[in-house]
């Protein structure tokens, strides 16, 4: 095993954390650009 396994564990862990957190703010900012475009129709 050693250290060479378990930084790249650290490494793979850390990426997919970063992954997780890009997606869900992704996620919410389409959402709000939704909510924007509903709001602009209804006044409109």
């Amino acid at each position: 095993m050693g250290d060479s396994t378990s930084s790249m564990f650290y490494a793979f862990a850390a990426f997919i954390a970063i992954y997780i957190v890009g997606a869900g703010i992704y996620s919410i900012v389409q959402l709000f650009k939704r909510m924007s475009m509903k709001r602009r129709d209804r006044k409109e």
